[in-house]
């Protein structure tokens, strides 16, 4: 009877280990990878400001974007005016602060009928800006 001195590893581990490293790997860079946005899918650049926002409980967030054809975004939604303005009247009490991401080429007009919408229904409005460099 022949005996082994030691037992031998199956030759299917030498490509699951490389593998395996390989799908982590990339697991881990398409996570560092992506950015962190407060709002996905609208990108606003905003004014720049020496005057930064504190930290936010329970921020509601409305972007504006620049021409050619602006509009106003709410909870990820393109809106109008008047449907913003009948869905923040349909919250429940208005412990929100209502930040207003506003590209620095949007309208005037289009920011000031937001902020009156806001500042009509009772909510403490902010607008927020980049950090001056």
């Amino acid at each position: 009877m022949k005996l082994q001195r030691s037992p031998s590893l199956h030759p299917a581990l030498l490509f699951i280990a490389p593998s395996l490293d390989v799908v982590l790997a990339l697991i881990f860079f398409i996570v560092l990878s992506t950015s962190f946005l407060l709002q996905p899918g609208v990108g606003v650049s905003v004014p720049d400001s020496p005057f930064l926002l504190a930290p936010q409980r329970n921020p509601l967030i409305i972007s504006i974007v620049a021409a050619p054809l602006s509009s106003v975004y709410f909870e990820n939604e393109e809106t109008t005016l008047e449907e913003l303005r009948n869905k923040l009247r349909a919250r429940t009490g208005r412990n929100h602060t209502l930040i207003i991401k506003t590209d620095r080429h949007a309208p005037f007009e289009k920011l000031a009928s937001v902020m009156n919408i806001s500042l009509g229904l009772g909510y403490p409005t902010v607008i927020a800006t980049s950090e001056e460099k």
